[in-house]
């Protein structure tokens, strides 16, 4: 299955949270309770070197009941740092066989923070 493409904005040092849910292509979910999440926010796609490097020790967090749901926070902390106009991202899976999925890839908007 190819990655979904989902554009999106973050503001400026504002507390970023969205909630992800994992699906086959009938609609069943498929569980994540023991897949390792990763995202990386890039310039662009050659960049040599990542903006932002996020995984479950730093955002990710897989809900222990819906098991095919996942929640990115970034802390205004975080979100404060960050100083590109437009990146692109994605997010990946990697299950216990080492098998790799790209399940979303885009661009992220960084709507300037005023008040600081």
């Amino acid at each position: 299955m190819a990655a979904g493409i989902y554009n999106f904005t973050i503001e400026q040092g504002a507390t970023f949270t969205r909630t992800f849910k994992y699906k086959d292509s009938t609609g069943t979910a498929i569980d994540l309770s023991n897949h390792a999440i990763r995202m990386q926010i890039r310039d662009s796609i050659g960049a040599p070197t990542p903006l932002l490097s996020i995984d479950e020790d730093s955002g990710f967090n897989v809900d222990g009941t819906n098991t095919n749901e996942f929640t990115l926070t970034l802390s205004a902390t975080i979100t404060k740092t960050l100083t590109f106009n437009t990146a692109v991202y994605d997010i990946e899976i990697e299950d216990n066989s080492n098998v790799v999925t790209r399940l979303l890839q885009g661009k992220i908007k960084l709507s300037k923070e005023v008040t600081r």
